[in-house]
């Protein structure tokens, strides 16, 4: 027979995170969305941020990313130039989007009917996906009522 082990491994720090990283899904949508997702975002930002402070200087940085200093007249105007775009475009975009992602998940959840059902429910009462009306013709050129095209004194 065989000796039972004396001892049990530890995980590994991979191990640990892949298991950490597979139980986020005992959250809801929202907060895995923002753990995921979200997290990720707003670290990418803390170090471009850290390294704007690095070079740039923590005041100036600031002063380049809320656009209160042209990033041309920053120490690094490339760096400069990327802080200012990150606040005028990333910073923007990212708080819209979690916005709108977290009113898109409140909508969905109050919404009683689907909203394939509400389409059939549209088309139904507007007669249906069939043919548009016929176009009526234009008047011919015949018809009193028509104008003339001719033009003239």
């Amino acid at each position: 027979m065989s000796q039972p082990a004396s001892h049990v491994s530890r995980n590994t720090w991979q191990e640990t995170l892949r298991d950490r990283m597979r139980s986020l899904s005992r959250f809801g949508r929202t907060q895995y969305w923002v753990i995921k997702h979200a997290s990720l975002w707003l670290l990418g930002f803390t170090v471009l941020y850290a390294l704007g402070g690095v070079l740039l200087g923590w005041r100036a940085a600031y002063e380049v990313l809320v656009g209160l200093k042209p990033p041309a007249d920053a120490a690094f105007p490339v760096f400069g130039y990327v802080l200012s775009l990150a606040g005028w475009l990333v910073v923007p975009a990212f708080v819209g989007a979690t916005a709108g992602y977290l009113v898109t998940r409140k909508i969905e959840g109050r919404r009683t009917v689907t909203l394939e059902a509400l389409l059939d429910q549209m088309r139904a009462q507007a007669g249906g996906p069939g043919s548009p009306p016929p176009i009526p013709a234009p008047p011919r050129a015949g018809n009193p009522g028509a104008p003339s095209r001719a033009s003239g004194p």
